[in-house]
């Protein structure tokens, strides 16, 4: 007679007719508790179940039956751990890309039914047209989704709640060829410096401003308003175009940051976060880290330090920041008027954009300033370590993928520059 024990639960010389009935016993409230496993339509089948279990077992991979749905998972286990471990921006992503993609597709399945075809289908529809997205997301976003559904399912295998992750050998569709963005788009040196100009000529003076409004039954005026000279924002533009750093970063800036020697420590920054800006750690382990400013930009923040003490005499009590940040601006739409509000990330978007609309320089997106100074960096001879450390790039692979024809045009030209050399020195040239 043939006999296995799953257990302490001896199974053997079972009648057809009972074949498929595995016996369990597990401890659940100091109580010894019965589960039935049914189903299989042979013994072989059986017994291949069962030596899978005690392998499962043996090897600390064993997860207890469940039928709770993926949906469930998602956002009653994994997404408040990720709240609880993960940076704001993370949590609001990770939430948005599982209400939006994942649940819509997986949600109804049972955690522990996920198949990898189930993962591979969902890659491939999300890169398809579909309802919400008419050409399909693109390859970034996809990937966002892969990393929402590989992790958690990979955690689920971490907490025993799946024997292995369906997930594992299921890779995102590549990039294709006509997806390249090709070089970030960006401004010259010459273009930054011509910027800077112009916010000196902006920003130093006050103003006279004419702009087009309309009323609520659609009729057009022109509105005529004097606007101050803005030491604030003067700074503020100085220090994103001559350090690339990020706006929350900008944001998060406080004045015990600047020493004396000129140098700028990044620790943290104000971020957007499901629409409320909290403060979080910088973006990646390599975030925090030191930028030395230019002898221009730290007269231009004196200025503005000297400017920013008088209006916190000035407004006293009333003045709302208490923890010495760097920009800091009056809010006069708000009812009472706010004074020393620290700057949030969308007011920098929309101030860029506004100063940028009406200069002559090229389209550009405010992260653009940042990857103006990242291709200057790289064109002047800057080693790619280098532009990573001074970014806080999580490691150079990450620079060198966003910078990558940058850094090959600029091998392009050393390679020339190299062969010039070498030629120049043929035939008993000059240093033989």
């Amino acid at each position: 007679m043939q006999f296995v024990r799953v257990c302490g639960v001896g199974v053997g010389g079972l009648q057809r007719r009972h074949i498929g009935r595995i016996l369990q016993q597990r401890a659940i409230g100091g109580q010894r508790q019965r589960v039935t496993r049914g189903g299989f339509r042979t013994e072989k089948l059986m017994k291949a179940a069962l030596q899978r279990e005690l392998e499962a077992r043996q090897g600390g991979i064993y997860a207890e039956p469940s039928r709770g749905s993926f949906a469930d998972y998602l956002v009653n286990t994994y997404l408040p751990w990720i709240q609880e471990h993960r940076r704001p921006t993370t949590h609001d992503l990770y939430t948005r890309m599982a209400r939006l993609h994942v649940v819509p597709a997986l949600g109804a399945i049972a955690l522990q039914d996920l198949r990898p075809l189930d993962v591979e289908s969902l890659y491939m529809a999300l890169g398809k047209p579909g309802p919400g997205r008419p050409k399909g997301l693109g390859y970034n976003s996809v990937r966002n989704v892969a990393v929402v559904v590989h992790g958690s399912l990979q955690k689920a295998v971490q907490w025993r709640l799946l024997g292995s992750n369906p997930a594992r050998d299921v890779a995102p569709p590549a990039r294709r060829q006509t997806e390249d963005d090709g070089e970030p788009r960006h401004w010259t040196a010459a273009q930054v410096a011509a910027f800077l100009d112009y916010v000196d000529a902006t920003c130093c003076h006050e103003r006279t401003v004419t702009e087009r409004r309309k009323r609520k039954n659609g009729v057009e005026y022109t509105y005529t308003r004097q606007l101050p000279a803005d030491p604030m924002q003067r700074a503020l533009w100085y220090v994103l175009a001559t350090t690339g750093m990020r706006r929350g970063e900008a944001c998060g800036l406080q004045w015990r940051d600047l020493d004396e020697d000129g140098l700028l420590s990044i620790r943290r920054a104000r971020v957007d976060a499901g629409g409320r800006v909290v403060e979080s750690a910088p973006k990646t382990r390599r975030g925090r880290r030191r930028i030395a400013l230019d002898a221009a930009t730290l007269e231009v923040l004196d200025e503005w330090h000297r400017a920013q003490r008088r209006q916190r005499l000035q407004y006293g009590k009333v003045w709302e920041d208490q923890a010495d940040h760097v920009f800091t601006h009056a809010v006069y739409f708000a009812k009472p008027p706010r004074y020393g509000a620290v700057i949030m990330p969308n007011w920098i978007t929309a101030a860029f954009r506004r100063l940028r609309a009406t200069s002559d320089l090229p389209p550009l997106h405010l992260h653009g300033l940042r990857h103006s100074w990242s291709t200057a960096a790289l064109e002047a001879g800057e080693h790619l370590r280098a532009v990573a450390d001074h970014l806080g790039h999580a490691d150079v692979g990450i620079t060198d993928r966003i910078y990558t024809h940058t850094v090959r045009r600029v091998q392009d030209v050393t390679a020339l520059r190299v062969a010039e050399l070498i030629t120049s020195k043929r035939g008993g040239g000059e240093g033989q």
